[in-house]
């Protein structure tokens, strides 16, 4: 029964070795009217075949390290949860505002494409350059 597990293991590393050597190759084949293709296996009844080497060189976009934190001194006191929390609140809220102005603006520029009175223009187009100094002072 040892024989049988060990010729049993021996067959499966020699098959798995052979399956990543065979997905490794690539033969180069030339066609009868002088086309190039590449294949996994060699090409049947053509002489011009001839295996490829492939380098596998990976090449990319590698993720930043992550900078350490800098060590805090023992006097320094960090902020409670709570004042963490409601500096989280301000900023949501600060964003919200944001989207608010943008959307604001939105719709004073499609109220002026569609068309106004002279009056009514001014108005939108005072209105709008209150909503854009707002934007561009407190909003990123």
């Amino acid at each position: 029964m040892a024989v049988a597990i060990g010729t049993g293991c021996a067959l499966a590393v020699v098959t798995l070795t052979a399956t990543v050597g065979a997905q490794a190759r690539v033969y180069r084949c030339a066609g009868a009217d002088g086309s190039i293709e590449f294949r996994q296996q060699p090409c049947p009844r053509r002489p011009h075949s001839r295996p490829v080497t492939i380098e596998d060189t990976r090449t990319g976009w590698v993720p930043p390290q992550p900078e350490p934190e800098p060590q805090r001194a023992p006097s320094q006191r960090t902020n409670p949860p709570s004042q963490r929390a409601a500096a989280a609140s301000r900023k949501d809220q600060a964003g919200e505002r944001c989207w608010r102005k943008r959307q604001q603006i939105q719709r004073i520029d499609d109220e002026l494409r569609a068309g106004y009175r002279p009056a009514r223009g001014e108005q939108l187009k005072a209105r709008r350059r209150q909503h854009e100094a707002y934007v561009d002072a407190f909003c990123p």
